[in-house]
């Protein structure tokens, strides 16, 4: 299997977004628990499932979108 150049640069710009996209999302998980805390709550579903949505918030864009950015370079590279 040979990797295309394009198809690198499009994992790139893929693996950039899922960074920007994991940061934007942390720190909406980690407001949303801190509203919640000084609220006068336990920190709601974002501080029960904390360790779940940690994971999906990282795992997803940060190896999704790297495998998108490679398959949608590649196809339209030809």
């Amino acid at each position: 299997m040979t990797i295309s150049l394009a198809g690198a640069i499009g994992a790139a710009v893929g693996l950039y977004v899922g960074w920007l996209d994991w940061k934007i999302l942390k720190g909406m998980l980690q407001a949303a628990e801190t509203k919640n805390r000084q609220a006068g709550g336990d920190g709601g579903v974002a501080a029960r499932h904390k360790a779940l949505l940690g994971a999906l918030i990282f795992g997803v864009p940060v190896f999704g979108f790297p495998i998108i950015g490679y398959w949608a370079a590649s196809q339209l590279a030809g």
